[in-house]
């Protein structure tokens, strides 16, 4: 479980850095702080459904592109 949750939040920074957005950039769409942010891509703190669908929404991708894993 914890690699698939690792791969999630590696898929997230990749999209970010492919949209050339900051971590600052999405704490302010997502009307949190960069630190904030940072410790969500990260992994310091918890991903909530409804910030994992806000954050798809500002990247511009589908929600289940973050789910799908190589077996």
């Amino acid at each position: 479980m914890e690699e698939k949750l690792i791969a999630i939040r590696k898929k997230i920074k990749l999209a970010r850095l492919k949209k050339e957005y900051s971590q600052y950039y999405m704490g302010c769409r997502l009307n949190t702080s960069q630190i904030a942010y940072h410790n969500l891509e990260s992994g310091k703190s918890n991903i909530k459904v409804d910030t994992l669908l806000k954050i798809a929404t500002i990247l511009e991708v589908d929600v289940k592109d973050f789910f799908e894993f190589e077996d």
